[in-house]
């Protein structure tokens, strides 16, 4: 560590991403909250997809919402390191081509000015050295954390477009589709049956919590 890199730790320390904690110099996530056991071990089948994640949302949560509604930079890479960290991990087997990303309906996305999960997948993507790709399209205004576990599914099926010109990027690539959060599954199902039926090898999936 250099003489400016240990002044700026001692006079603004690094914080642990889920307690606020003081950490050591580069790390996310003090000693405590690991030992906590809130780390995933092992990815979860939903909706008939492999889903690789950080951490269960009870324990990111406070995280994620940084992130994504106050535009904090910092701890959105932070949980991109996590996340390459547990795909590392969780899914040594998978010879992944590629990454895309969960989209975020136009008017959202100028509201918000960025696609968190966008963001995330390109700084999963630097840590992993994998491509990124934007394929997907979202249809429609609806939040999907707003709706039941049923009409999630309902709702999930119509909300995506993959089109023709974008089949290419995606064909005969094994592909990990990012967001933030996987809930039901029913929104990374939708997009990964887009993907397969665009000519993707397989998808799996990769999110900060589930």
């Amino acid at each position: 560590m250099g003489i400016l890199d240990r002044a700026r730790a001692l006079l603004w320390p690094d914080r642990c991403i889920l307690c606020g904690g003081v950490v050591a110099y580069g790390e996310d996530c003090c000693r405590r909250c690991r030992e906590q056991g809130l780390l995933l071990r092992e990815p979860e089948r939903r909706m008939g997809l492999e889903v690789a994640a950080v951490w269960p949302y009870r324990a990111a949560a406070g995280a994620v919402r940084r992130f994504k509604f106050q535009g904090d930079m910092e701890t959105g890479r932070k949980l991109a390191r996590r996340m390459a960290w547990a795909w590392r991990r969780q899914r040594p087997g998978f010879a992944a081509d590629c990454i895309t990303f969960v989209p975020m309906p136009e008017e959202r996305l100028r509201r918000r000015g960025y696609n968190q999960a966008e963001l995330l997948a390109r700084w999963v993507g630097e840590r992993l050295e994998l491509p990124v790709v934007s394929v997907l399209e979202r249809v429609g205004e609806q939040t999907q954390h707003e709706l039941s576990a049923a009409l999630r599914r309902q709702a999930a099926a119509h909300s995506f477009l993959l089109s023709p010109e974008n089949e290419e990027k995606v064909r005969g690539r094994r592909v990990i589709l990012v967001d933030d959060v996987v809930t039901t599954g029913s929104t990374a199902a939708a997009c990964a049956g887009l993907l397969l039926e665009a000519g993707a090898l397989e998808v799996a999936v990769l999110a900060a919590a589930r």
